[in-house]
């Protein structure tokens, strides 16, 4: 009990000196681990709590024992300095805190520049594949990763991150042009088609790439490589959907 005078009535005030109750869940936990810590490290030859209190910035023995026990919740400045007394990573005995300093750390640490003020944007990779050949069935794509290329290379083919897509070509009947194995920066906001320019398509069941040609009976899908390739009607009869013109392709030397 705290007893104050005033104006020469005595007064009575009730004092709590265990914290416990209004401290979290997680601030008694990491309390009780924090103790454990420091029994070992008694055990081990370590310090008295005085002098690990004065050594490592804790102020005195008493507030080391509200922290050990629980009457006081620890801050990162206290968790820093049982870190360095103790040497033990913060996480060890507060992975709240330790969470907390890893996101500050994130937060006031440099940033890559935003997509908006970047020279350079990624490029959906994905797995799907187009055939320079026979057909390559078509599954579901799935992204395995990016490609970065410069904005203002992929405006000079009107497209952007959103409408650009990278796949792989397997087959040679695109050859000279397009060689196995290669990869293809395909613009999905360009399908309108145009005679001469190389698009990658679905026909049928199938994936493929090949270019547009306006013939005297109509547009003809048309490989580079004549040999065993021929030409494929664009009619309602071939199902035959544009999916993008091909705009760049990137091949081992």
């Amino acid at each position: 009990m705290l007893f104050v005078n005033i104006n020469s009535v005595a007064t009575v005030f009730p004092v709590n000196t265990d914290d416990t109750n209004s401290l979290e869940s997680w601030q008694r936990e990491d309390a009780a681990r924090l103790l454990a810590l420091y029994k070992a490290y008694r055990a081990a030859g370590g310090l008295k709590q005085d002098d690990f209190a004065a050594k490592f910035g804790l102020r005195s023995q008493a507030n080391l024992g509200h922290y050990l026990h629980g009457r006081r919740p620890l801050n990162i400045e206290q968790a820093t300095n049982f870190s360095r007394g103790l040497n033990v990573p913060i996480d060890r005995f507060s992975p709240t805190i330790a969470a907390q300093i890893a996101g500050a750390a994130q937060a006031i640490g440099p940033h890559p520049a935003s997509d908006v003020d970047s020279e350079f944007v990624p490029v959906q990779r994905l797995t799907v594949r187009l055939s320079a050949g026979p057909g390559a069935a078509a599954v579901v794509a799935e992204v395995e990763g990016s490609l970065q290329f410069r904005r203002d290379f992929l405006s000079s083919f009107g497209a952007s991150k959103d409408s650009a897509r990278i796949v792989h070509v397997t087959g040679t009947s695109m050859e000279p042009t397009i060689v196995d194995g290669a990869v293809l920066l395909v613009n999905t906001r360009n399908r309108e088609p145009r005679t001469g320019s190389i698009f990658a398509m679905s026909y049928g069941d199938d994936l493929i790439v090949k270019r547009l040609v306006q013939s005297t009976s109509g547009w003809v899908a048309r490989s580079d490589n004549p040999d065993g390739n021929p030409d494929i009607p664009i009619d309602n009869s071939h199902h035959v959907h544009i999916i993008g013109r091909a705009v760049w392709m990137g091949a081992k030397l």
